[in-house]
């Protein structure tokens, strides 16, 4: 057999792997969304992607790095989302404009994919006896989030585009954690039917950036 009928081959072998492994992280993913990640067994993934149970462990040893693999894929998301904002060339509070509607957008998207998983994710990492393989993966990509943001307000401080007067890497820091959070905690409400009519949840987010962005404008703005 010739040397590039076994690259060929190999090639192949890997392609099918991959695809393998996506059907399955798709399955997975719909799932957590439908049950909730603690109430969705390995034999459910299986059955939903139409694999034998033996055939996903080889996969997928354990579903806790099906978990990490999915939580970290949609912190990749957010991370690529504010390294693309960051590389405009516009003002800090622009950017700042940008990520808060980045965040917005993510709760029409696919009815709150992004923010569902993620707080489902918290949620379960936070109660779960089982320790969590591959959380550095997970949270290597939450380091680099963060020190995107701080490098994108550090620019700020040399624009002038955000008050000078406060202190401002740890103040923006919890309005972004504060809105990111609300974000995700009012993608679960999609689901839940109030008995009183209540602002939508996206209007709500809108007042919440308006509030920030003007509090942190400098007065000559």
């Amino acid at each position: 057999m010739g040397l590039n009928m076994l690259v060929n081959q190999t090639n192949i072998r890997e392609s099918s792997k991959q695809k393998r492994k996506a059907a399955i992280l798709e399955s997975a993913e719909k799932l957590f969304l439908q049950k909730g990640i603690d109430n969705t067994t390995m034999n459910d993934i299986a059955k939903e992607t139409n694999i034998g149970v033996a055939t996903l462990f080889r996969y997928f040893p354990k579903k806790e790095i099906i978990i990490i693999t999915i939580a970290t894929s949609k912190l990749q998301i957010i991370l690529t989302a504010l390294q693309e904002i960051d590389k405009r060339t516009i003002s800090c509070i622009e950017k700042l404009s940008l990520t808060f509607d980045f965040f917005i957008e993510q709760m029409s998207e696919k009815n709150g994919t992004l923010p569902k998983l993620l707080d489902n994710f918290i949620n379960y990492s936070a109660i779960s006896n089982v320790s969590l393989e591959n959380m550095e993966i997970y949270t290597n990509v939450r380091r680099e989030i963060t020190t995107q943001f701080i490098q994108m307000i550090e620019n700020g401080k040399s624009d002038r585009s955000i008050r000078s007067d406060i202190e401002i890497t740890p103040f923006i820091s919890t309005i972004f954690s504060n809105f990111s959070v609300f974000t995700l905690k009012l993608s679960l409400k999609s689901n839940v039917k109030v008995i009183e009519p209540e602002l939508p949840s996206q209007k709500q987010l809108q007042i919440m950036k308006t509030i920030f962005l003007d509090y942190l404008k400098p007065k000559s703005i």
